[in-house]
């Protein structure tokens, strides 16, 4: 036989960024796994894969499921690619006591036909029930000490991130085992930052060695797991220790991902119901540890694809329902071949089954509205609304925006035109609908970075007021405008609507109305009433929903109102027009949808932005920001190109104005008032 019981010492030690160390007794055990099954037969107290006092179960290594542990490993060597013929292997790990185990790291290690050691594979626990496997080849052999190094890919301590390398000794020689596993850091000079060792003395699994062992460590098996806890809040509390939370493991080799808790279990009942009940199309549904549902017929309609990282995105759904998906974005908990395409099916699949919520999701919705209250545009709340939109980084919106810095819809001609050429024509034509010339004064609500300010004072050479609540954009404007001769013509304020004063020939809001409120849409009107010449023109260019489902939408909130445009709300055209009559003298000459050019213009931003990643990340925006905007841009895409959300140029008047309306029409024209939408 060559099984052996050990019994010996576990040590770890931290050189930095605080020195702490510790250790405690240990035994542990040494299996060929060839003879298990005997084990099995004729050591009493020893069962393999059936309850035991000592026991070793297939089931507990490796990935989940009952498959022999030869098996498994062949399966490993086969996702290696490891071609060397492997003769024998041997597991050093802890056992199970009682069904009673703390087995933070096991090792297989497989040895060759001339009983050397060239590969091990080392499974890494944690405690959040997660197991990494590290592929060690190749070693540097020097006596009986094999030397590895690999880096580090597994969250185990919270006391570490994920940066570093480890550097792994074997010292064996049959009777006594010496294992040392390093962590170098980069921020250390790749020195070692912490140790852990595992020492012992062996002898041969008999019953006699097997009882004394258990009887001179009795509770071994209890106080491994309440060691290792006070140790972490001696980290935590006494040497003050930053902690860093649990990353999601990518790695192929982790092969255990954290279990569902009840909150996932839930929501995923709520959310393969839903996929079950809908009749668009067909979803793949990828699961943490590899398992693959699909739902729907293959071929019919709709097809999307969803992977899911961490069962917390489960909790999330069952918790928020679709603020939940955002958040879960996010964090990386999910995510698809093509997001876009997901969205689309989400979109389809929920106007035609809506999802039902469960009681604690309506308590949680019920906190997101608080919040999304707390975001009302008052005088203050605005400002502070628009600064966390807005002034996030003029650096970063230059990473994703074309030259002209234009920051709404676009108009193309063909989807292969420069995306500033169809904001040049887009803006060129809001120019042209307000009817500008020379003479005019006109009021821009939401400067943006100057783009329509500087191209109506070149291109009519009228005199523009500008107004903004964002100091990054008033800054950059002036600054464009000054370069472009223009400071003359041009003034930009840092002001609140509704602390305009004067009169204006023209006035001109583009998708800022969106950053309004219900409830400040009559006095946004009165105001624009107030402010513009009897013989004026509004024009107003706004992103809107349905009117169908325009009165459900403004008395909740979702993903997009609490994470990227923070006290925003999209109006319907009814609204607008029930609040236009009520409120002021305006009539609506015209209304044009440009709706699906902005899907095309999303698609474009997209794919800057995330080509700029790297430069968007060194601007210090982390990863999660990235993700955020990814899905930010991706939910729109969808929303506008199954219309789902609209965008309108709405074009505004007075009774009896004929000097504006017979200008519109010489200017307009019949032959104008629609451009090719398909494109």
């Amino acid at each position: 036989m060559n099984s052996q019981i050990f019994t010996g010492v576990v040590s770890h030690g931290r050189h930095w960024p605080k020195k702490h160390h510790f250790s405690y007794p240990v035994y542990f055990y040494r299996f060929d796994l060839k003879e298990l099954p005997e084990l099995d037969r004729t050591l009493p107290g020893f069962g393999y894969n059936r309850f035991s006092v000592v026991r070793i179960d297939d089931r507990d290594y490796l990935w989940r499921g009952n498959q022999s542990l030869k098996d498994k490993i062949t399966g490993v060597l086969e996702k290696i690619d490891y071609s060397e013929s492997i003769h024998r292997i041997e597991l050093i790990s802890f056992a199970k006591y009682f069904n009673i185990i703390f087995r933070p790291v096991s090792f297989f290690l497989c040895y060759n036909a001339a009983n050397l050691c060239r590969l091990v594979l080392a499974e890494v626990h944690n405690t959040f029930r997660e197991t990494h496997l590290y592929v060690l080849k190749d070693p540097h052999v020097q006596s009986e000490t094999s030397c590895f190094e690999i880096p580090k890919a597994f969250h185990v301590s919270p006391f570490f991130d994920l940066s570093g390398k480890y550097n792994i000794r074997f010292k064996d020689d049959g009777q006594k085992i010496d294992i040392c596993v390093k962590l170098n850091k980069s921020e250390c000079g790749e020195k070692p930052v912490f140790f852990a060792k595992l020492t012992g003395e062996g002898r041969p699994l008999t019953p006699y060695t097997l009882y004394r062992t258990l009887l001179k460590y009795p509770f071994n098996a209890v106080l491994n797991m309440p060691r290792i806890i006070r140790q972490a809040l001696t980290l935590y509390f006494k040497k003050k220790l930053p902690v860093f939370s649990k990353p999601i493991p990518h790695s192929e080799y982790t092969m255990r991902k954290q279990l569902p808790s009840w909150f996932a279990r839930e929501g995923m009942k709520v959310i393969f119901s839903f996929f079950k009940a809908q009749s668009i199309g067909v979803i793949t549904v990828k699961l943490p540890e590899g398992e693959r549902r699909v739902f729907g017929t293959e071929g019919s309609g709709l097809s999307a694809q969803l992977q899911i990282k961490d069962y917390r995105f489960f909790s999330l759904l069952a918790k928020a329902g679709e603020i939940g998906l955002g958040i879960a974005y996010e964090k990386g908990y999910w995510t698809s071949s093509n997001l876009v395409q997901f969205m689309d099916f989400m979109f389809s699949a929920i106007m035609m089954h809506p999802v039902q919520m469960r009681w604690y999701s309506k308590l949680v919705k019920i906190f997101y509205l608080g919040w999304n209250l707390s975001n009302k545009n008052t005088l203050y709340g605005a400002q502070k609304n628009i600064s966390r939109h807005y002034d996030l980084s003029n650096d970063m919106y230059k990473m994703f925006l074309d030259e002209t810095l234009t920051y709404s819809c676009a108009i193309f001609e063909s989807e292969n035109e420069a995306l500033a050429d169809a904001q040049l024509r887009k803006t060129d034509l809001i120019l042209e609908k307000a009817c500008l010339s020379e003479n005019h004064h006109l009021l821009e609500i939401g400067t943006g970075w100057g783009t329509l300010a500087i191209r109506a004072a070149t291109l009519y050479g009228c005199r523009i007021t500008s107004i903004t609540l964002s100091k990054e954009q008033q800054q950059l404007a002036q600054q464009r405008i000054a370069q472009a001769g223009l400071s003359d013509r041009i003034n930009v304020l840092l002001c609140d609507y509704r602390n305009v004063t004067g009169q204006y020939d023209r006035i001109i809001a583009v998708e800022m109305l969106e950053a309004v409120g219900k409830a400040y849409y009559p006095g946004f009107f009165r105001i624009c009433d107030r402010l513009l010449k009897a013989n004026g023109m509004l024009f107003i260019q706004t992103i809107t929903i349905p009117d169908q489902r325009f009165e459900a939408y403004s008395k909740t909130t979702d993903w997009m109102r609490l994470f990227i445009f923070p006290g925003g709300l999209l109006p319907s055209l009814t609204a607008l027009t029930k609040v236009l009559t009520e409120h002021t003298s305006f009539v609506i000459k015209q209304v044009e949808s440009i709706g699906p050019h902005y899907a095309l213009t999303l698609a474009r931003w997209k794919e800057r932005f995330l080509a700029n990643r790297e430069k968007i990340i060194e601007l210090g925006f982390p990863e999660t920001f990235i993700r955020r905007w990814e899905y930010y841009f991706s939910y729109c895409q969808a929303g506008f190109a199954q219309q789902y959300i609209d965008d309108l140029q709405i074009v505004l008047t007075r009774p009896r104005n004929r000097d504006c309306i017979n200008d519109f029409e010489q200017k307009i024209g019949p032959s104008k008032l629609h451009l090719d939408n398909k494109k």
